[in-house]
């Protein structure tokens, strides 16, 4: 699948998307994605700690934040 492609997919998944949680988490990653632009500031750690988070969100391996809330509290 083309960068193209796949940036198209998803502009038609967010334009759909009513779950108000997915789309701030999404926020989340977009606005520190642009501060961190590249990660090029992160130890070689920190950058293995956030890919083990993407592989795990394309593996779904996945959790609504409000059961983390519950698990961990708030």
């Amino acid at each position: 699948m083309s960068i193209e492609t796949t940036k198209l997919e998803l502009i038609e998944w967010l334009t759909k998307l009513d779950n108000e949680q997915m789309l701030e988490a999404l926020l989340f990653y977009k606005k520190n994605h642009e501060a961190v632009s590249d990660g090029e500031d992160l130890t070689p750690a920190q950058k293995a700690k956030v890919y083990k988070g993407l592989d795990d969100i394309q593996a779904g391996r996945v959790m609504e934040s409000s059961e983390v809330w519950k698990k961990y509290g708030r």
